[in-house]
């Protein structure tokens, strides 16, 4: 049995007839009603474009992100906490440090006194603390109390991008 040639003006005349709603990938016969016969499959619908990822979305506190200082202080903020290391101690809030309409903010965290020599037993003492403050432009200005015994530490004055000049205890 010899193959048959076609032309190729016969194929493009059978190409229509190929790509019908009945073909392997066109929709089901009742796929406009919902309605599925036995043996048939649900269709699955043709996207229009691939999946694409999207940039993170921004937040009230993404300005805050980064490395403030100041003498005696220094505080790294991350976008869900922030580390603080001052002369003679060291805190830690975890909770995104955000501002409110005004600048001010109130966030709840931990503070740890430092002092020289070795750590001894029972040490370090941690204490709950509150740190309270305003944040405008490029500055930030805040004070710690430590919530157990109501005692202040600061005002501090810090810059953002700013490295701080810390003396820690010896």
């Amino acid at each position: 049995m010899g193959l048959r040639k076609f032309s190729p003006l016969a194929v493009i005349a059978l190409l229509p007839l190929a790509c019908t709603d009945r073909s392997p990938t066109g929709p089901a016969p009742n796929a406009a009603s919902g309605i599925r016969t036995a043996g048939e499959t649900a269709a699955v619908p043709a996207r229009e474009s691939a999946p694409r990822s999207l940039a993170p979305r921004q937040s009230a506190n993404d300005g805050m992100i980064g490395t403030w200082g100041g003498l005696h202080v220094t505080i790294t903020v991350g976008a869900a906490s922030t580390i603080l290391s001052y002369d003679c101690a060291h805190g830690t809030t975890d909770q995104p440090f955000v501002v409110d309409s005004n600048g001010r903010f109130d966030l709840v965290g931990t503070h740890v006194p430092e002092g020289p020599g070795p750590i001894r037993q029972g040490d370090p003492v941690v204490h709950p603390a509150r740190y309270t403050g305003t944040a405008e432009g490029k500055t930030i200005t805040f004070t710690v109390t430590e919530t157990d015994t109501g005692e202040k530490h600061g005002p501090f004055l810090l810059t953002f991008g700013v490295a701080g000049r810390i003396f820690k205890c010896l």
